[in-house]
């Protein structure tokens, strides 16, 4: 068994784990619990070879998408020293299921910001969250092609079916909450909705034009409960009529929105007031168009908790997640096009992302906070994901391969005593300036040959010497 082993199985009987490590950094992160994956491994294994445990290809994953140069196996090489067959891995995997993923998720996401430490993160006492979709490209594997529809374009089949997601993320620290992917084509509306139940106590939640509508704030004021201060600001579509009631001194108004039947839409199922609705009416003026853009916002805080005018500024902070699914992607995931074969290991692979980008953002606020001031104040935004990952890769691959040569004192000194945190902190980004980006195509669709079928030719090329005169 290789040193790093060693360290893996002493954090599993230890209720703390004492190194620093890569594989103990991610066993403290998803809170191992011995019995949530034992159920999941079989009794019965074939062969002379030491049998792969679950919990081995759960740190495995989040440690190859860290992200580890090289295949699976090699990860599991490197980190655990068992030599298996990628054949023989993808068969776990499969046999393992995404189950198992979705309860270290449940245990791993949590919030980050402390209203204290971090005011940057919040709005008040309130955790600024938010909810928002995207969609991963996975390949045209017979098995992805059997379950999963590509879209239609005006040019025929998209290149690569898709898997949707609608993740919960905290915006100031960009630590992702919870998660809800679909393989049987659920729509954004419906993942989102899956979400309302993971929402944390004290939170402000910011959705965007999707959800301004009706049937999405009958299921707000169903799970967002005033005693636990959970609270909402989404934005609603420009044509879409409210009945108001009466008008409020800073230029708000309390509002009643009909609830209609989606096959009928002249009937109207209630009125949705049982809890106040505030909507907020503003504009903001575009400066690449030189125009003024309409916003309309609704919001259950009270006039007394939030004026108008803080609402539609805060509001444009709902593009921190749009931020955090550019890191995610890009960054960590290096694309938006999955590795995995079948739509099961894809769920894996999104989840160890996720759980990825979870590890990533502990070691972004702790950054921040040896910097301190304003940087520690904003959470992790200033903190590049990019500089912080490679000095973290870095540092994960010498700890590795120095177990058993450093103690436990030179690893501290290393990692928490302004070594190799002080490096990145040292490249604190500066204050964000107020932009704005147009929402259009970079470059428009010229004519050019378009590939609908593709194909492949084995023959070999052709090629011929032209004499020179």
């Amino acid at each position: 068994m290789p040193p790093s082993s060693n360290v893996a199985a002493a954090a599993l009987s230890s209720t703390e784990v004492q190194s620093l490590d890569l594989i103990s950094r991610i066993l403290d992160l998803l809170r191992w619990d011995p019995s949530d994956c034992a159920a999941f491994d079989d009794a019965a294994h074939q062969g002379p070879r030491r049998k792969i445990q679950s919990w081995q290809i759960i740190v495995g994953l989040i440690a190859h998408c860290l992200p580890f140069t090289g295949r699976f196996s090699q990860c599991l090489q490197q980190y655990f020293g068992m030599s298996l067959a990628d054949s023989a891995l993808s068969q776990r995997r499969s046999r393992l299921g995404p189950d198992i993923f979705e309860i270290f998720m449940q245990k791993t996401l949590r919030p980050l910001a402390d209203v204290v430490l971090h005011p940057g993160c919040c709005f008040g006492k309130l955790r600024l969250v938010g909810i928002d979709g995207t969609t991963w490209s996975v390949s045209n594997t017979p098995q992805h092609l059997a379950r999963l529809i590509k879209a239609k374009t005006r040019n025929g089949s998209a290149a690569f079916a898709k898997i949707a997601m609608s993740a919960l993320v905290e915006l100031g620290t960009h630590a992702p909450l919870s998660a809800a992917i679909g393989l049987n084509g659920e729509s954004e509306n419906e993942l989102s909705t899956r979400l309302l139940t993971d929402l944390p106590e004290r939170q402000l939640l910011s959705l965007d034009r999707l959800y301004g509508q009706a049937p999405m704030l009958a299921q707000l004021q169903q799970h967002c409960s005033a005693l636990r201060q959970q609270y909402y600001l989404v934005r609603v579509r420009a044509k879409l009529a409210v009945n108001v009631r009466h008008v409020l001194k800073d230029g708000s108004a309390i509002v009643a929105v009909e609830l209609r039947d989606k096959e009928q839409r002249r009937k109207v199922i209630k009125t949705l007031e049982v809890r106040e609705v505030r909507e907020v009416r503003g504009r903001v003026w575009q400066r690449s168009e030189k125009k003024w853009v309409d916003v309309r916002l609704w919001t259950n805080l009270r006039e007394e908790q939030a004026s108008a005018a803080e609402l539609i500024a805060l509001y444009a902070r709902r593009w921190e997640h749009e931020v955090f699914y550019r890191e995610l992607k890009l960054q960590v995931a290096r694309g938006d096009l999955l590795q995995s074969h079948t739509p099961e290991t894809a769920v894996q692979e999104i989840a160890a992302l996720l759980m990825a980008c979870a590890l990533l953002a502990q070691e972004r606020v702790a950054v921040a906070a040896e910097v301190g001031g304003e940087v520690e104040a904003a959470g992790a935004v200033r903190i590049s994901l990019s500089i912080c990952l490679e000095h973290m890769r870095a540092l994960w691959i010498v700890l590795s391969a120095a177990q058993g040569l450093m103690d436990q004192a030179a690893q501290r000194e290393l990692v928490r005593v302004r070594r190799v945190r002080q490096q990145i902190a040292a490249c604190a980004l500066p204050a964000r300036r107020p932009r704005s980006c147009d929402r259009k195509v970079r470059q428009p669709i010229k004519k050019w040959q378009r590939m609908i079928s593709p194909t492949s030719s084995t023959s070999p090329s052709l090629y011929e010497v032209t004499m020179i005169a």
